[in-house]
């Protein structure tokens, strides 16, 4: 009796690509490989599958991501039509989750892109192998007893058993995948070749399905001699004899441990980050669901801690992304080391944000406990291959039960008590409280009702004017911003900037304030009162806005306002977000006639190199120096300080908050020329300073005269 080949006819294989150029190029590497092959071709999943429908090919190989019907739908109707057709994908490396349901569906291959010829060639070569085999299994009935010189000959590990699972053959193949030779194998059980980590109840199954007369497909994970584990995927049939009696079993391996490897390593991609080896969100949340379960069955106490690293943004933006990616890996170890029962869980949630999971403790002490270990080791410098930082963390902590009972609420919980905490200061921590729910949702719905102020016309300035002391004149009119809400009454700036600069709305809310301050300065003019500037505050936010010169020149064009009576008030923060980009933007602002001032100097990050470079008129004392300056040396000695810089570097400088004659005369002793606060007057309302102005015998009217106030 003749031995049959196998495969009597060529394969026929579809390749579905929604790339022309893509198509054409693999379609003639296909040809070129493998001339006897029908290749059949499809622009998309929808085509693929009415193709494969009609000629039933042998090998699919098809691209992911494509219009009308993707890769893996495709495939998953095919797998339905037919579950031996051999499938490979071709991916690209973010295709993580498209690629798990690959696996999930039983893709027998996949190319990762950009992709290589020779592992492609290979691939097809390997399914057309495979196809010949099981060809051959379905034929086994006739030419079993003579497979001898074909087995011999074959690319997958064969082995021969009796009925009783005794060995009486094995190919070539199989002395070099497992390093048993054939004297070593006959007259032995598989068994020889068990790991410990396939289930016995697997085991159970096959002979069942086997000796039942049906065939087996499946995987193990076995051990060759040298002790190597290896994947194997292996076909196991029964062999009958002309009674259909069976005889012998026969089954086929094929190593496959390369493409186990490639599926681990996609699984870690999809549930671990990159970066640090951290378990990511996804893998997280579904941790998070199973300790939750068994807090619920066991009535015990679980807490979720919330963290980021204070200051990170700016150290990524200075220092560059390798420090801060150095930064982020080295912050993940020290989390770790500080969280090390087995059961805890230490998570990046994305950028530097952290989540720990705690579960099965005995009380909130010991989630406390732990946030303070934490905040202590981040008291640590961290030393990094190019760099020493010291960097803090805040942390908001959330308890199962009492407050939430379910993955999402315990996380937000935690994450809203962080914000609690970072509220006050660095390096804390902060319980979460029911009462942050409620400020959470003021806080929301002060948001809401900022957005449509603008729009509403809900917005007004009121001025307070900055007063040269020698002379008497008031010099400049500082433009402060006031909210009046239908529902929620007259809002200090103090209560909703903060809010505007996180949400962004502090960009039209700025623009809106110079465009407004800027039109009533000219209207002062035009009304003939004498010219003097007018001061509006640009947070660091704005600062960093694009084309910001652009602005204000068409907002000075506008109004029709030369730009030497306007002057702009920036904080000393401006400089730590890009020096040299800060100096160039000031520098076309000066350049045009506008008057600088650093406002709140001495709270902020100054530098004397820093201030140097800038072309800056007037250094303003903040007001926290100036409350207690009768009675606290240092805040006298600041002042003093503040005073003398300003001299030496040929700079104006003007205290802010005068409320006593008694803090006038210090800092007119102290040669502080210019002061600004309520000793001389209140912000006003355009109406009163207006009146006010009026009523200013210019130019002799001498603010030193306390009768006057």
């Amino acid at each position: 009796m003749n031995i049959p080949d196998g495969v009597t006819t060529a394969p026929t294989l579809l390749y579905v690509e929604d790339d022309r150029a893509t198509r054409e190029l693999i379609s003639l590497v296909i040809t070129n490989k493998f001339p006897d092959v029908t290749l059949l071709q499809a622009s998309n999943g929808q085509e693929g599958l009415a193709l494969f429908k009609k000629h039933a090919p042998d090998i699919v190989l098809t691209d992911m991501q494509m219009p009308v019907m993707d890769g893996i739908t495709m495939a998953k109707e095919i797998k339905q039509l037919n579950k031996e057709a051999k499938i490979i994908v071709i991916s690209a490396h973010n295709d993580t989750g498209h690629i798990i349901d690959a696996i999930d569906i039983g893709i027998n291959h996949y190319v990762l892109k950009p992709i290589n010829h020779n592992k492609l060639r290979a691939v097809i070569g390997q399914c057309m192998t495979s196809i010949k085999w099981e060809r051959q299994i379905r034929e086994q009935e006739k030419f079993i007893r003579k497979l001898s010189r074909a087995v011999e000959q074959s690319p997958v590990a064969i082995i021969i058993t009796d009925t009783s699972g005794t060995i009486e053959y094995v190919n070539p193949r199989f002395t070099q995948l497992t390093g048993y030779t054939s004297a070593e194998t006959v007259g032995k059980k598989p068994h020889i070749l068990k790991s410990g980590e396939t289930p016995p109840e697997e085991y159970r199954k096959l002979w069942e399905i086997i000796s039942g007369g049906g065939e087996w497909w499946g995987e193990f994970h076995n051990r060759k001699k040298n002790g190597e584990l290896y994947w194997a995927s292996a076909s196991i049939s029964p062999i009958t004899n002309g009674n259909e009696q069976i005889t012998h079993f026969i089954a086929f391996q094929e190593d496959i441990t390369e493409r186990k490897q490639a599926e681990e390593t996609i699984k870690q991609m999809a549930y671990y980050d990159t970066l640090t080896g951290l378990p990511n969100r996804h893998l997280f949340n579904e941790l998070m669901h199973l300790a939750l379960a068994q807090a619920h069955r066991h009535n015990r106490l679980l807490a979720v801690l919330f963290l980021d690293l204070d200051r990170f943004k700016h150290i990524n933006d200075t220092l560059g992304h390798t420090v801060g990616d150095q930064l982020l890996q080295a912050s993940a170890h020290r989390l770790k080391e500080c969280c090390r029962r087995d059961r805890d869980t230490v998570a990046r949630r994305g950028g530097d944000e952290f989540i720990i999971l705690l579960p099965d403790i005995d009380d909130v002490q010991e989630a406390v406990r732990v946030a303070q270990k934490i905040i202590d080791a981040f008291t640590q410098v961290f030393v990094l291959p190019d760099i020493e930082l010291f960097i803090s963390t805040c942390i908001g902590i959330s308890i199962f039960p009492n407050d939430g009972r379910d993955t999402e609420t315990l996380i937000k919980n935690a994450d809203m008590a962080m914000y609690r905490a970072k509220e006050q200061g660095r390096s804390r921590y902060h319980l979460y409280t029911s009462s942050m729910d409620e400020q959470a949702f003021r806080r929301l719905t002060m948001e809401n009702s900022l957005r449509k102020a603008l729009q509403r016309e809900e917005f007004s300035l009121y001025y307070q004017p900055k007063v040269n002391i020698k002379t008497g004149q008031i010099v400049c009119l500082e433009a402060l911003v006031r909210w009046q809400n239908p529902e929620m009454g007259l809002i200090l700036p103090n209560q909703f900037i903060p809010l505007a600069e996180d949400t962004g709305l502090i960009i039209p809310l700025g623009e809106w304030v110079l465009r407004t301050a800027c039109a009533q300065n000219k209207t002062w003019q035009l009304l003939n009162y004498p010219p003097m500037r007018v001061a509006v505050n640009f947070s660091p936010r704005q600062f960093q806005q694009p084309r910001l010169t652009d602005m204000v020149e068409q907002i000075l064009g506008e109004a029709d306002l030369a730009p030497c009576w306007l002057e702009l008030e920036l904080t000393e923060n401006v400089m730590l977000q890009n020096v040299e980009k800060t100096v160039q933007t000031l520098n076309r602002l000066s350049n045009l006639g506008i008057h600088i001032s650093i406002d709140d100097f001495g709270t902020g990050y100054s530098s004397l190199s820093y201030i140097k470079k800038l072309p800056i008129q007037t250094l303003k004392i903040d007001r926290s120096f100036v409350h207690d300056i009768n009675t606290n040396a240092d805040d006298a000695a600041i002042a003093i300080a503040v005073i003398t810089m300003a001299q030496s570097l040929r700079l104006n400088v003007i205290a802010e908050g005068v409320e006593t004659l008694e803090q006038m005369k210090l800092l007119d002793g102290l040669n502080c020329p210019e002061m600004q606060g309520y000793l001389f007057s209140k912000p006003l309302p355009v109406a009163e300073m207006t009146t006010l102005l009026s009523n200013i015998k210019w130019p002799d009217m001498t603010w030193k005269d306390p009768t006057l106030h």
